[in-house]
């Protein structure tokens, strides 16, 4: 199977960039020939807001070039392009209207939840329409979450709208060999993704400036587009915990670093305000470590394993919660290990990289198959 795949790849480093690369591995196994359209900006950072900028018109301009000289050259079986609509939208409208004129089904991949409702639900009626049309020009619609998939279902009568997770790699990302020994050192918490207001970093530091007896790993460097006031109450918060001795940063890490990152910690926690399906709680599930989260876009179903949850899930901004929940992690450290355990087993049967890329393939046999018949 030949696909074209079609979203940005490092730098910068962030998460649809890491599933790029997390895909671009793992094709050969999963019997796909793949080939990429770099559609990422090139800068050294990460902007938290979507806006239009010309620079960005070039690189779409470039992108669109390279897309069809694929279409001429390696005539792909589907091209799967990641979207996370916004200022994009009329970019890979003009690449799902190029691959419909050169008869290739697509899969158009929404890699953002309650974002993209919120969005299109606030648009002009005319602008919303016109978003439709251009969703509508996919031959697939792929989202992460129930929420997502049902709005598009609805906005979209008819079309194949298919639900299928963010892979993770549960041989590399897995527990350490020998756990560390408990009263050895201070639980270790770890975050890990773009320091932004988004994400809730704050909140975790002002939590973990209220529960003794716990540090704070940062992996990740400091994001841009956050006001002014938080990032001086995230530097104050932050400064304190330094102060206390309780704060590594690590700043932004390599890939292939990670995996000793999450071996070298004892709890995880993403209190984000919102999300798509963060590749960093499949990476840190698959680690074994038990999990604090926010029940965000697809976190939700992520962390719904068969015999119930498998993390502590508290609600977005919610310092107290928060609190709590790392509080009763402290005191407990079979609880940890039960939940590390059980995130472990569910990220192997749901999220192993081998089932998910099997589910992408099976997608675009049906699509081929369909657009033969």
């Amino acid at each position: 199977m030949r696909v074209a795949l079609w979203g940005p790849i490092p730098p910068p480093d962030g998460g649809i960039a890491r599933w790029m690369q997390n895909y671009l591995a793992a094709a050969p196994d999963a019997g796909i020939e793949a080939d990429a359209v770099d559609t990422s900006p090139r800068s050294s950072g990460i902007e938290t807001t979507s806006r239009f900028r010309f620079a960005r018109v070039l690189r779409a301009a470039d992108a669109l070039g390279e897309l069809r000289q694929l279409l001429a050259r390696r005539r792909p079986d589907v091209v799967h392009l990641c979207t996370t609509l916004f200022w994009a939208t009329a970019r890979d409208g003009i690449a799902l209207e190029m691959c419909r004129r050169a008869g290739v089904p697509t899969v158009l991949h929404i890699r953002l939840s309650p974002q993209i409702i919120r969005w299109h639900r606030a648009l002009p009626w005319p602008t919303r329409q016109a978003v439709r049309a251009v969703l509508g020009r996919a031959a697939a619609i792929l989202t992460l979450s129930k929420e997502l998939q049902a709005y598009m279902q609805d906005l979209l009568p008819g079309r194949r709208v298919v639900r299928v997770p963010n892979p993770v790699d549960t041989e590399r990302y897995c527990p350490a060999p020998m756990p560390r020994a408990e009263g050895a050192a201070p639980p270790r918490v770890l975050f890990a993704g773009l320091v932004t207001s988004q994400k809730g970093v704050l909140e975790l530091a002002r939590a973990l400036l209220a529960v003794e007896g716990l540090t704070l790993t940062i992996a990740g460097k400091r994001g841009y587009g956050s006001d002014a006031d938080h990032e001086r109450q995230l530097d104050r918060a932050l400064g304190e915990l330094t102060r206390q001795g309780r704060l590594e940063l690590l700043g932004e890490q390599p890939a292939d670093a990670m995996p000793a990152v999450y071996r070298g910690t004892d709890i995880f926690c993403l209190p984000s305000h919102g999300e798509g399906l963060p590749n960093a709680l499949l990476e840190a599930m698959a680690s074994g470590l038990p999990c604090v989260v926010t029940p965000v876009g697809a976190v939700p179903e992520v962390i719904e394993g068969d015999e119930g949850r498998v993390a502590i899930a508290v609600p977005p901004g919610n310092e107290a919660a928060l609190r709590d929940a790392l509080l009763s992690l402290r005191d407990d450290p079979s609880l940890r290990r039960r939940l590390g355990e059980a995130a472990r087993v569910h990220a192997v049967r749901r999220y192993a990289t081998r089932k998910v890329m099997a589910e992408y393939a099976a997608l675009y046999a049906q699509l081929v198959s369909a657009a033969g018949s």
